[in-house]
């Protein structure tokens, strides 16, 4: 599930948090009943804080404080993996070095770097890698689990010809290995990167209102399908004007952004991505275990508070997060039922005792009128399958429902994968016509990506990471 942040007002120190998941698999288990709250907690100079400078959090739904159990693991502790799309800097006014000079290998060091920082990743995490240079962008090496093969495939990276002068384009760079990570999002861990290490020129820095668009472009991708953030490196022996895009972009999608200019050996540039793995690896994965809280029936507002040695923190949930309400225990239900039929039970005799005595008042049989039969529109029921949503029933009953990721729509299902308005249902003359609104990752039924298709009963649909099937009314 996506959630948007809203940030802290500016102080004097406070620790950054950002926020990339909530998950309330266990809440209703019985024998488990916690969530699970996954947060990054920097620093001014964004850096991790370490996990014995987190000295308090509370957590609180609707303005409320919730008392509870409150667990920290970092990532690596808690075996969660992470997804990661690295991006390398290969265009040759950056990747040379500079001639008669004492200037570092830029590109040679990167790679070294980023072979020590796949290897601080587990087996379990997911890595793909891109470059970019004059020519464009390309991969070498598609996602899996395999990190020593990744690191091998970085020796493919060359950088572009020392004739061709043109600027690099790292905004469609970067666009393009976002895209990548959100048709991908089913099958990669909810923790999603993309990390780039560069120079910041674009061949568009001149054209400050198409860099502008470009950026907004890449953010509203990263944090609206596939929830993901990017982690910047900027590096440059030139004007540092073009990093400041770096720190744009890395810092609205929820990610960091580190200026390593002025590390000035080959040895330092490799040290600064080896150590960012680490820190990746070292954020937090957060298990509360509510006292008083019992969940809603509808989706809530809540937000964590933290006091840590770099500060206050605070996380503010945007939109409401589901946080559904647990169940009564067997005795209560049967409780309730007995109750409920016995009081049915009592209004039937009742009624057959008033139309009894009417009857015999007016000296003729009691006539008792059959119930007509209600006919009104007809309908059909959503049932979610998969998903952070699993179990829920959303019942058609306009003629025109829609369905994403935003409240305004019909059905809000807030995943990843759900685009703001994704797609709709249209009921016309019994019939039932699904449309996708161009969403970002397509809209799929029985496992086929479809444009407008009319379902039929028990019919499978597949919107972002939410299953779903169709039955009639």
């Amino acid at each position: 599930m996506a959630l948007a942040l809203v940030g802290l007002s500016s102080q004097a120190m406070a620790a950054k948090v950002s926020f990339d998941y909530f998950d309330d698999s266990d809440w209703l288990k019985e024998d488990k009943g916690f969530v699970r709250f996954f947060v990054d907690v920097l620093d001014d100079n964004y850096l991790v804080v370490p996990k014995d400078g987190i000295q308090e959090v509370n957590v609180y739904v609707e303005d409320n404080l919730v008392p509870g159990d409150m667990t920290i693991e970092t990532v690596k502790d808690a075996n969660e993996p992470v997804a990661i799309a690295i991006l390398v800097a290969a265009h040759q006014s950056y990747a040379y070095k500079m001639e008669g000079s004492a200037s570092p290998d830029i590109l040679e060091a990167t790679k070294r770097g980023y072979k020590a920082f796949l290897g601080n990743l587990s087996d379990q995490d997911w890595t793909t890698v891109w470059y970019y240079n004059e020519e464009g962008i390309k991969r070498v090496q598609s996602w899996g689990q395999n990190q020593s093969q990744a690191a091998d495939q970085l020796d493919r990276i060359k950088p572009g010809e020392k004739g061709d002068m043109q600027p690099p384009g790292l905004y469609n760079a970067i666009k393009k290995v976002v895209e990548d990570v959100n048709e991908n999002s089913s099958t990669l861990p909810r923790r999603r990167l993309v990390v780039v290490m560069s120079d910041g020129k674009d061949r568009y820095l001149e054209n400050s209102s198409l860099l502008e668009r470009r950026i907004n472009d890449i953010v509203e991708t990263a944090t609206t399908a596939g929830n993901a953030k990017i982690y910047a490196l900027g590096y440059t022996l030139d004007l540092p004007d073009p990093l400041v895009n770096l720190n744009t972009v890395a810092q609205k999608t929820g990610g960091i952004y580190r200026n390593v200019s002025e590390v000035d050996s080959e040895d330092g540039i490799a040290t600064e991505l080896e150590k960012l793995s680490r820190e990746i690896k070292n954020q937090y994965v957060m298990t509360f275990k509510p006292k008083d809280f019992g969940g809603s029936d509808k989706p809530v507002n809540f937000r964590l508070e933290m006091m840590t040695t770099a500060g206050p923190g605070k996380y503010i949930s945007a939109n409401p997060i589901k946080w559904p309400a647990k169940p009564f225990n067997i005795m209560g239900i049967i409780i309730i039922v007995l109750i409920v039929i016995g009081s049915l039970l009592g209004i039937f005799l009742l009624i057959k005792l008033f139309k009894g005595m009417a009857a015999r008042r007016a000296n003729r049989p009691v006539e008792v009128e059959e119930e007509e039969e209600y006919v009104g529109p007809y309908k059909g029921k959503l049932t979610c399958t998969g998903g952070a949503y699993a179990g829920s029933e959303f019942f058609l009953t306009e003629d025109v429902t829609t369905i994403g990721a935003i409240a305004g729509n019909g059905i809000v299902i807030q995943e990843a994968g759900v685009s703001k308005r994704h797609a709709g249902i249209k009921i016309e003359d019994m019939r039932f016509e699904l449309a996708d609104f161009g969403s970002t990752n397509g809209t799929y039924v029985n496992g086929n990506k479809i444009t407008k298709q009319f379902l039929r009963d028990q019919d499978k649909i597949r919107i972002g990471e939410c299953e779903l099937k169709f039955t009639l009314k």
